[in-house]
């Protein structure tokens, strides 16, 4: 499942991180609710979002990426299994100048040839976006023909390490590509190969609390990971000095691992974070309800 298998997901944090006892009483007993709305991104007052928890900083609405800029689209909190631990914050950003081709991705699988949905069609779209089946068929109709470019923003709420977030994205990927022939093929088992290899190796290390993780996603499906060490929230990476840079931890050219592994973020009867996708939905539905023309953050 996306959401890493509750007791084996659970078992795994457990192991990387420390006793139960002892995640169970630093858990915070409430955080604040992050409320699904409008497009944080186009929403005009406000540089940062509220992360929905104390224990990361709040989100740039707008992330610059190798010199492109990005908006936020939404954003959630990931936790683990029965234990409500909180694992990390995840924001959803689409390239700014490609939040019209998602916007009419979106449309024409409501309405041909439509600009903007009405209420009743708005209403549809979130029926289907919510619904585990048609919203993993929906959203994987506009990975694979819709062009444009989105990214991932991860901050750990606590200390985790690469190999705990990789094991969890595998088990994701594998729950899709087992289910379709689609997947059944030599060249993705090597690529989901080299996903396993991009996080291990020298990266085989920690990741600390309010620390920044990028998977970006291109126009053509090619997956790139990138780190932080700075976890800088202002929307820009890196900071001075060599050992300060952004660091890419490589791609994958194989446009079925990006596919799969936003389907775990996007959709699904259990997503990796329930909270991201539903303020996920809400930002495209928004956007979906608003004139191509009218969407520049």
């Amino acid at each position: 499942m996306c959401a890493g298998g509750a007791g084996v997901g659970a078992l795994a944090y457990l192991l990387a991180t420390g006793s139960g006892q002892q995640l169970k009483t630093e858990a915070p007993s409430s955080t604040p609710e992050i409320l699904p709305g409008t497009p944080i991104a186009l929403q005009p007052t406000g540089e940062v979002v509220d992360s929905g928890t104390t224990s990361v900083p709040g989100f740039p609405k707008k992330l610059v990426i190798e010199g492109e800029e990005y908006a936020l689209v939404g954003l959630g909190i990931r936790t683990v299994s029965f234990l409500s631990i909180q694992v990390y914050v995840v924001g959803f950003y689409v390239h700014a100048d490609d939040l019209a081709a998602l916007q009419k991705a979106l449309v024409q699988r409501i309405e041909k040839g439509a600009s903007s949905l009405t209420s009743m069609e708005k209403q549809e779209l979130r029926q289907r976006l919510l619904d585990p089946v048609e919203g993993e068929k929906l959203w994987e109709e506009v990975l694979e023909n819709g062009r444009f470019r989105s990214a991932f923003r991860i901050v750990p709420t606590r200390n985790t390490d690469f190999q705990h977030l990789r094991d969890g994205w595998v088990r994701g990927i594998q729950q899709r590509s087992t289910k379709q022939a689609s997947y059944d093929d030599e060249r993705f088992a090597s690529a989901l190969g080299d996903f396993k290899a991009l996080f291990g190796g020298a990266f085989k290390k920690s990741v600390p609390k309010q620390k920044t993780l990028l998977l970006v996603r291109d126009k053509e499906g090619v997956f790139k990971a990138y780190y932080d060490p700075t976890g800088r929230n202002d929307g820009k990476l890196g900071g001075e000095g060599e050992e300060q840079k952004l660091q890419k931890l490589g791609e994958i050219t194989e446009p079925r691992i990006a596919k799969a592994l936003w389907l775990c973020y996007l959709a699904g009867a259990k997503p990796a974070s329930e909270p991201a996708r539903k303020s996920i939905v809400e930002g495209v539905l928004e956007m979906a309800s608003r004139p191509a023309n009218t969407l520049a953050v």
